[in-house]
């Protein structure tokens, strides 16, 4: 899974060391977010460890989509069952 760890502008690195301090790797850091790898205990583990992260998300798909009703069909595809 990826998981998007949001950041106040201006502390992105901070969040990106802590993210590797609890032992996630392929980090990336981007303006007011950092994307991260993880399985199933790595999202608990984020949820419950990371402290300078405004919230933790998990990207669910990624597509593009140029109308409404081609944003809701793609979204309407996702895989959903798998989270809820």
């Amino acid at each position: 899974y990826t998981l998007i760890a949001t950041a106040a502008m201006g502390i992105e690195a901070l969040v990106a060391r802590e993210v590797k301090s609890l032992g996630f790797e392929d980090v990336q850091v981007e303006n007011g977010r950092v994307l991260f790898k993880a399985d199933e205990d790595g999202i608990v583990k984020a949820n419950l460890w990371l402290r300078t992260a405004d919230r933790v998300k998990l990207r669910v798909g990624e597509f593009k989509a140029t109308s409404f009703d081609e944003l809701f069909e793609k979204t309407k595809a996702l895989p959903w069952h798998m989270f809820i």
